[in-house]
């Protein structure tokens, strides 16, 4: 797979980029990482879906972060691709298969 530049900006990144942890990703980091819903209330999430050319394959690539953390540090997280010179502020990281808008086969590593 090969990732393309568009200006500064990845293509395939999300047009809101910073999102609550939502829906079947809830389930899977309680399940999975034994993150409390308290934990999960304070964290956001960035997208970029995968691109093969110019053909979606609807694979979303997902890093998790506190934004508290990125506050602290003067670092502003507005996309995947921000967080690229900060690895240190990437909690959990990984990828699913967006199927009509939902969640599935998700696959999400802690940093």
């Amino acid at each position: 797979m090969f990732w393309h530049k568009v200006g500064t900006a990845l293509k395939g990144e999300k047009s809101k980029a910073v999102k609550n942890i939502e829906g079947e990703l809830v389930g899977y980091m309680l399940s999975r990482h034994g993150v409390t819903l308290d934990e999960l209330h304070d964290l956001r999430r960035v997208e970029r879906e995968v691109v093969l050319g110019d053909k979606p394959l609807g694979i979303i690539m997902v890093r998790i972060f506190n934004p508290d953390t990125a506050k602290e540090i003067e670092v502003t997280v507005d996309s995947y691709s921000s967080l690229d010179e900060h690895p240190e502020l990437i909690l959990y990281e990984g990828h699913y298969r967006d199927v009509n808008g939902e969640a599935m086969d998700i696959k999400i590593k802690k940093k």
